[in-house]
Formats: C-alpha cells, sequence, structure tokens
C-alpha cells in the first residue's frame, strides 16, 4: 500500500517537473527523432553510398547495411536506454536541489522504496524506449520475443545512467558536465564491433556491451546469446546494486 500510494505522488511530481523542464521533454522528444531519422536515413545513406561505389569501394569492403546491427546497438540499445536514464537522473537532481531527498530521510517513506521507484519507472521507460526505438527504425530486427529479452535487457543501463548522476553529480551543472563521459561509454559497444575475437570481450568491462553481444550472436543465428544476455543482465543488476549502495552513503551525508 506504501509503495502503491509513493508511486502515485512521485508519478505526479515527476510529471510536473517534466512538464516545466524544457530539456527533459526534450530528451524524450529526441529519442522519437533519432527513430525517425534513422528508420529514413540508414536505407537511404546505405544504397547513396553503394551507388558511389563508396560502401563497397576500393578501400572500404563491406556495406553499411553490414554495421547496422552496430549502429541499433548503440542508438536504440544503447542511447536510447541512456535518454531515459538522463531524463530521470536529472529529476532526482532536480530533487537534491530542492532539498527534497533530505526531507524524505525524516519522512515515514523509507529511501530504498524511493530508490526503488526510481529504478522501477526508468527501467520500465526505458524497455518501452529501446523496443520502440527497434519497432520504428526496422533495421536488423529479430523476432519480437527475442527482442523483448534484448529490451529488457538494455533498459537495465537506463537505472544505471540515474544512479550515476544521483551518486556522482552535486547539481544538474555537474549533471551537465557528467553526460558527456556517460554518452562517451558507449563508444565501448563500437569499438567491440569493430575489435576481432576474443580481444573484443574486453569491452564486458562494460556491462550494457554484452547485451548488445548477445543481439549480435542472436542475428548471427547462435544459440549462445541466451547466455550471454544473461550475464549482461547479472552485471548490470550487481552494478544498479553497487550504485544503490553508494547513493544510500551519498543521501546520509
Amino acid at each position: 500500500m506504501i509503495m502503491t500510494e509513493l508511486v502515485t505522488k512521485l508519478g505526479r511530481n515527476d510529471a510536473k517537473l517534466i512538464g516545466r523542464d524544457s530539456f527533459l521533454i526534450f530528451m524524450f522528444v529526441y529519442a522519437a527523432i533519432i527513430a525517425l531519422v534513422l528508420r529514413v536515413g540508414m536505407p537511404w545513406l546505405n544504397n547513396y553510398l553503394i551507388d558511389a561505389g563508396i560502401m563497397p569501394g576500393d578501400n572500404i569492403p563491406i556495406r553499411l547495411a553490414d554495421v547496422f546491427p552496430m549502429l541499433m546497438a548503440y542508438f536504440a540499445m544503447f542511447a536510447g536506454s541512456l535518454l531515459v536514464g538522463t531524463v530521470f537522473g536529472f529529476m532526482l537532481l532536480d530533487e537534491k536541489d530542492q532539498n527534497t531527498l533530505r526531507a524524505m530521510l525524516i519522512t515515514p517513506v523509507p529511501l530504498n522504496k524511493y530508490v526503488a521507484y526510481r529504478i522501477g519507472m526508468s527501467t520500465v521507460f526505458g524497455f518501452v524506449i529501446v523496443l520502440g526505438m527497434f519497432l520504428i527504425i526496422n533495421q536488423a530486427v529479430l523476432p519480437l520475443w527475442q527482442m523483448i529479452l534484448i529490451a529488457a535487457g538494455s533498459s537495465l543501463a537506463a537505472p544505471i545512467v540515474t544512479l550515476f548522476f544521483a551518486v556522482f553529480a552535486e547539481n544538474k551543472v555537474q549533471g551537465f558536465a557528467y553526460s558527456k563521459f556517460v554518452g562517451i561509454s558507449g563508444m565501448f559497444i563500437m569499438f567491440g564491433w569493430f575489435i576481432p575475437a576474443p580481444w573484443q570481450w574486453l569491452c564486458g568491462v562494460f556491462p550494457p556491451f554484452w547485451v548488445a553481444k548477445a543481439y549480435w550472436l542472436a542475428l548471427d543465428g547462435s544459440s549462445w546469446w541466451w547466455l550471454v544476455l544473461l550475464v549482461g543482465i547479472v552485471l548490470e543488476l550487481a552494478m544498479i546494486a553497487w550504485f544503490i549502495r553508494r547513493f544510500n552513503t551519498v543521501a546520509y551525508r
């Protein structure tokens, strides 16, 4: 009952925060813009490069379509979760600035339930955005049941991003600075695509890479994709647990 009331109360507050902050609104709109641009732009650019003799060509032996899985892993899976995590992270920073978190420490609402709400909502929204972007872009798509599992694994990057801002940023100004670092971290996925096996597994130090790798293996028809996905989910959950412990320490300072 307490959790239901908390979700209702915080949900209304979140709606107000998003409604009055054009940056947060833009982040959600930006996900739709990315999806629509890639839906039209990826096939068009692939055909243009083929006709121009660039990809494939004398210097580049592959088509752009050959790297569509890498682009989807970065833009739909990682960037989709990143945008959601950033929105919820900045809402949390707003609450920091307004001393809402400090006030919550002396209320009957346990801090762990507040954190569970933030993790749950960012994960749900992350799942919807990632799956929605895949369906809109409609390139290198797996059967729906596999896409649902891949999107579920990808969505866990959203609370990781949210908690990253909560732990390391003191305010929204610092949040903007750290957002650049968070975006760059996704390069592990792009680099991992081009690094030959077994060295590409070194990119697994970045947990979302495992989910991207599971997606690539599923596209290749490998029967091991689900195991790689499971490893990625476990690593992401471990990372979330670590961030929760750090957040609890920071919140009581």
